[in-house]
């Protein structure tokens, strides 16, 4: 029989709210298709996640800030001998070398902070499962459009919202809805650390230029070249920027980088560009 979570005075500037039923956690821990062995659970708080993952054989690194849920989380989980509890901020703590995964209850307030850090690290996470507000979790996965972070970040992140929780989830209910962010690691960045430098400044000039899609490209591309890109890549030039997917901002990039600055000299013409880099960027962003 699982023991019963003790419950804390709840610490505002924490932006601290824990899941109430232990059988949830257990079941959404279940069926989450971890990739490592190691899991980060980073605000650990009352221990439910940390004890989900150890009861299912993970070795568990769990990670807490508040002293009071550090001390009950390791008098909680002595004993076990797969889990290591570290009283430290997660935004500091030293991520591991080897591969890992993060499963997080994310304190509301360093929400976008760790997900920068995670994705910036030197050693990022294979994948990580967090528990974000809606609409934060909406941000960094560009759902329903994209934002200027999940353009950045998917050359080396896919990233979708997984799963949706109730208020009543949660105690205290979050005044806001919530979600779970799943960000998986590329196997192979889609782009070299080069290229990628270069379709940041891209992007982000791109991006900011114009509200309208044609308007913010023709700031880099001349008006038949976008004309042939909104007929070859099916958007309309009068539509928002944020109208255009990540595969058909990396095929734009790939146009621009082999037509108009010729890094590729074997590419004939701005058709053939268009077709292949469409194709490539299809093929490396589709679910495997």
């Amino acid at each position: 029989m699982r023991r019963r979570h003790p419950r804390f005075e709840i610490r505002p500037e924490l932006s601290q709210h824990f899941f109430r039923d232990p059988a949830l956690v257990h079941r959404m821990i279940g069926a989450l298709p971890i990739a490592t062995r190691t899991v980060l659970d980073i605000g650990a708080g009352t221990g439910m996640i940390t004890e989900a993952l150890a009861d299912r054989g993970f070795r568990v690194i769990a990670i807490e800030k508040d002293a009071r849920l550090f001390r009950a989380l390791r008098e909680r989980l002595i004993g076990r001998t797969n889990v290591e509890c570290h009283h430290s901020d997660a935004l500091r703590f030293p991520l591991p070398r080897a591969r890992y995964s993060v499963v997080s209850n994310v304190p509301f307030g360093i929400s976008a902070a760790l997900v920068r850090r995670l994705t910036d690290a030197d050693s990022p996470p294979n994948d990580a499962f967090l528990v974000l507000q809606l609409e934060a979790a909406q941000k960094f996965s560009g759902t329903p459009h994209e934002t200027l972070f999940s353009l950045l970040t998917k050359p080396r992140f896919e990233m979708a919202i997984v799963r949706h929780f109730r208020r009543i989830d949660f105690d205290p209910p979050p005044r806001v809805r919530t979600a779970m962010l799943h960000i998986r690691r590329h196997e192979r960045p889609l782009l070299d650390r080069a290229a990628h430098a270069r379709y940041g400044r891209f992007v982000t000039s791109v991006f900011g230029a114009s509200p309208l899609a044609g308007a913010a490209l023709r700031t880099r591309l001349t008006r038949e070249q976008v004309r042939r890109l909104s007929r070859d890549l099916r958007f309309d030039a009068d539509d928002g920027i944020r109208a255009l997917t990540f595969p058909q901002w990396l095929a734009i990039f790939r146009f621009y980088e082999n037509v108009c600055l010729g890094r590729d000299p074997t590419v004939a013409s701005p058709s053939r560009s268009i077709d292949g880099s469409l194709q490539l960027a299809h093929a490396s962003v589709s679910p495997r």
